[in-house]
């Protein structure tokens, strides 16, 4: 199973953040003042677009929603749209880290980036001396056990273990 969700965590860097209701897109179509705009996404998780009306935006990438809108405009409107989406804002997502780290409490994820857990675990001011080698990830209810020795050595970015949003990573106790 770790190997799989590790697979996935590096396919989610590459994917990249998905978009959240309250997320504000800057759309710019070249060539088309009335179509570059700001936009926010609404809890429904849908943006009204001229033209376009209505489009759902909620969990998709940046990307799909520029090829979205393109693919629409080019459709009825315009001869082969060239079309920017970019985050004017977005909705800040944490990872938390707990036990024995310098700094525990929340973890900033960044949305064109993806961290690892021993990123997320240095962002937390790393172990300190009294810190177990032996890790827990807890996501969507479920635990893993993870070796810190091992993660650090892990140099590969398709196997290393990236957090989602909500984890929460506890770094234990040596006891002597």
């Amino acid at each position: 199973i770790l190997g799989v969700w590790m697979a996935q965590g590096a396919s989610a860097q590459i994917a990249a953040r998905k978009i959240l209701p309250n997320d504000i897109l800057f759309i710019k179509v070249v060539g088309e003042p009335d179509l570059t705009l700001d936009k926010r996404v609404g809890d429904d998780g849908l943006i009204t677009y001229p033209w376009l009306g209505d489009l759902e935006v909620k969990g998709k990438t940046i990307a799909e929603v520029e090829r979205e809108i393109q693919r629409m405009l080019d459709l009825d409107y315009i001869v082969n749209p060239q079309v920017t989406v970019e985050y004017r804002e977005y909705v800040k997502q944490y990872v938390t880290v707990l036990g024995e780290v310098n700094r525990a409490g929340q973890v900033e994820l960044l949305p064109d980036r993806q961290i690892d857990v021993i990123q997320a675990i240095a962002a937390a001011g790393d172990l300190t001396r009294q810190a177990k080698k032996s890790l827990t990830l807890v996501r969507s209810g479920k635990e893993f056990k993870l070796n810190y020795d091992d993660l650090r050595r892990n140099l590969d970015p398709e196997k290393r273990v990236y957090v989602e949003p909500e984890d929460v990573i506890h770094v234990g106790e040596r006891i002597f």
